[in-house]
């Protein structure tokens, strides 16, 4: 009997890289959904409204957020766990999830942000966030899936070291900038999958820990974020 692994539930055979990926970006979107309701996380709370461009609500004083933008990336979130328990699924939400999130940062740059169309709404920290998690998510959606033991394995390491290295400077410096690099680095680790697997996801979560760590360092201590 063939077995298609693409379609063969992950926890039977080990996860893939591919799927890992996935609900690591999956825990992201939870994570973020939840804190835009948390206040003092997301500060002017009490301008915080259900949609629109009114809603001055930020989350971490940066991404402007409303209950709306809440609650999408909660159904991202909880799209991607079901999702991502086959290979199959996860490439479907990374280049799925990717291609929306690419169609959202054209809308982002078209309307303005004082404009009733900017119904979401977003700024431009959210339009520069929504290309790169976009461009990401599509990309390794699109990456042929790797064994263990693939050459690639010693590239994953060091981009993953890398990326924690880059991830702790960003706590202290300009976490905008820094930080959004290692996150890449690091998902561009575990894309490559291998023995250093384990390590490029925890590059992945210390650089999720770092930004927002950074940033609210930022916004209190008010150096630079970019």
């Amino acid at each position: 009997m063939v077995v298609d692994l693409a379609q063969e539930p992950i926890r039977e055979r080990g996860r893939a890289p591919l799927a890992e990926l996935g609900l690591i970006i999956s825990i992201g979107f939870l994570a973020v959904g939840i804190l835009g309701f948390i206040p003092g996380i997301t500060t002017h709370y009490s301008d915080l409204s259900f949609a629109g461009h009114d809603s001055d609500a930020k989350l971490l004083g940066v991404f402007q957020v409303s209950i709306l933008h809440n609650l999408v990336h909660l159904l991202y979130g909880v799209a991607g766990l079901f999702l991502c328990r086959t290979v199959a699924g996860a490439r479907t939400f990374l280049v799925g999830g990717g291609v929306i999130y690419l169609v959202l940062t054209v809308y982002g740059f078209l309307v303005s942000e004082g404009s009733g169309w900017n119904f979401v709404p977003v700024n431009r920290a959210d339009n520069l966030l929504h290309l790169g998690l976009g461009i990401a998510m599509v990309a390794f959606g699109l990456l042929p899936e790797r064994t263990r033991g693939a050459p690639g394995e010693a590239l994953a390491g060091f981009l993953a070291a890398t990326a924690i290295f880059i991830s702790a400077v960003g706590v202290a410096y300009r976490p905008l900038r820094l930080v959004p690099l290692a996150i890449l680095l690091s998902l561009l680790a575990v894309g490559f999958g291998g023995r250093s697997a384990r390590l490029a996801q925890f590059a992945v979560v210390a650089g999720a820990v770092c930004f927002v760590a950074g940033l609210s360092i930022a916004v209190v201590t008010s150096h630079p974020l970019w």
